[in-house]
């Protein structure tokens, strides 16, 4: 149990490493494609002439957003859960569905990580339609979210099983608010 402990510790640790960036990284795409648009609504309409670039970069900092917070909104548990079920059944029987949950999810992500990746690599040899770069900048958001998202996932599914053989019922291993706020 120590070394399983050790592994959440040190998963907990790098994934709230992960989902801190990974917010802010978020919202400053948020931003700056906030900002795209608005420059080229002020150039198109106001000055009559567009930017060739703005809606691609706002098309691809949105696909970064999306994939950015994917791990924060799994670590934190934000998402679409089975809450209604699994706090109604008896804890052993709710933390044994949550495991299976978490396998059919990892490996749907591991599925998604290696399609995705393989998809990324074919964009190193396609350039943007407007901005001076290839399409695997944008294509990366795929493989770095579901990465990411894997370790998160291992560390719940860690978490679960430390939760399903120790006998007591603390909260020993459960996610603090400020772990999951990180």
């Amino acid at each position: 149990m120590l070394l399983l402990t050790r592994i959440i510790t040190f998963l907990g640790q790098i994934n709230s490493a992960f989902v801190f960036v990974f917010k802010y990284l978020a919202i400053t795409a948020v931003a700056v494609m906030t900002a795209s648009i608005l420059v080229q609504v002020f150039c198109r309409y106001v000055l009559n002439d567009s930017l060739p670039w703005s809606e691609e970069l706002a098309r691809y900092l949105m696909v970064w957003m999306t994939f950015l917070t994917l791990p924060v909104v799994s670590r934190t548990k934000q998402h679409a859960a089975l809450d209604i079920i699994l706090g109604s059944l008896p804890r052993r029987l709710s933390l044994l569905l949550e495991l299976v949950l978490y396998v059919l999810i990892g490996i749907v992500l591991y599925y998604a990580f290696n399609k995705s990746l393989d998809f990324a690599l074919k964009g190193t040899r396609m350039l943007a339609t407007a901005l001076p770069i290839t399409k695997a900048w944008s294509y990366m958001a795929m493989p770095v979210g579901f990465g990411v998202m894997m370790l998160v996932y291992i560390e719940l599914f860690l978490i679960c099983t430390a939760r399903l053989f120790n006998e007591s019922n603390d909260d020993k291993f459960v996610l603090s608010d400020s772990e999951s706020e990180a």
